[in-house]
């Protein structure tokens, strides 16, 4: 249990998070100059460094599963709720059973949306509209903050700043909220009523709605997920010794922001280097 114990301060204080963060932003600008065309070495290049990050993530922490995997099987024998607070420094083996069948869905949609594209000589199609990104545009920067201000929150338990981390997932939620309100009020009519892309414009339109509807109900399901998390905060619930609710809800969100950085990549910014063709 002690080599537990400091394998889970081990990863509270570690640098893997930004260094992911930091790596995933060069994966979309990796995949931003490839789709438009700009130079493929460096497109190609800074993707395989986001590959090589990664990787390298990988066969370091690979080394503590047994150990988070031991741990979760001995409390669960143990009692089936906890006699004292767990704290949660790393992701917490549920927590990454989940997140493998999301990712495990995503990269299904995903491929099945290359399969189709690929099986095309020109994409989207002729004769798609075109579509705007200045919404997805606000939309990215709203998620970019919502995941600075969850991980405010996440720093603030650790610390005992409880008023700190209500406020934190407070505007996590409102974030996540007005993201929905971008797609559900504003985009989506005007493509639907406007333009007359429906899903029944055609393959790409229906990918389109597929993976973007797909994504938005994750970030639905996140935001009520901070919903109960902003409950048991403002009852005071978490402390420095018991935040495990909270991170995994962290965790689930920057997997949903790194989700939508894709979609953005590849939905929007792809379908751009089309457009002299239309």
């Amino acid at each position: 249990m002690a080599a537990v114990e400091h394998e889970e301060h081990h990863h509270e204080g570690s640098l893997w998070p930004a260094v992911i963060g930091i790596s995933t932003v060069i994966l979309v600008a990796g995949l931003v100059i490839l789709l438009k065309n700009v130079n493929f070495a460096l497109g190609a290049g800074l993707v395989l460094v986001f590959i090589a990050v990664i990787t390298a993530f990988v066969a370091k922490e690979v080394k503590a599963w047994p150990n988070v995997i031991a741990s979760f099987f001995a409390r669960l024998r143990g009692t089936a709720i906890p006699a004292e607070p767990e704290k949660v420094g790393g992701v917490g083996f549920p927590t990454a059973v989940f997140l493998f069948t999301e990712v495990a869905l995503f990269a299904a949609g995903f491929g099945s949306y290359f399969v189709i594209r690929l099986s095309f000589p020109v994409w989207p199609p002729p004769g798609t509209p075109h579509l705007d990104d200045f919404i997805p545009r606000l939309q990215t920067f709203m998620l970019l903050f919502s995941s600075l201000a969850i991980e405010y929150a996440v720093y603030s338990v650790k610390r005992d700043r409880l008023g700190a981390v209500l406020g934190g997932v407070i505007a996590t939620a409102l974030f996540g909220l007005g993201f929905l309100v971008l797609k559900l009020g504003v985009e989506w009519p005007h493509l639907l009523f406007d333009v007359g892309f429906t899903p029944n414009t055609g393959i790409y339109a229906s990918m389109f709605y597929i993976l973007l509807g797909a994504h938005g109900a994750h970030v639905l399901g996140g935001v009520l997920a901070l919903g109960v998390v902003a409950w048991r905060a403002k009852l005071r619930q978490f402390s420095s010794t018991s935040y495990g609710l909270l991170e995994s809800v962290s965790i689930y969100w920057h997997f949903v922001h790194l989700v939508w950085l894709l979609l953005f990549a590849f939905i929007y910014e792809g379908a751009l280097t089309w457009a002299t063709h239309v």
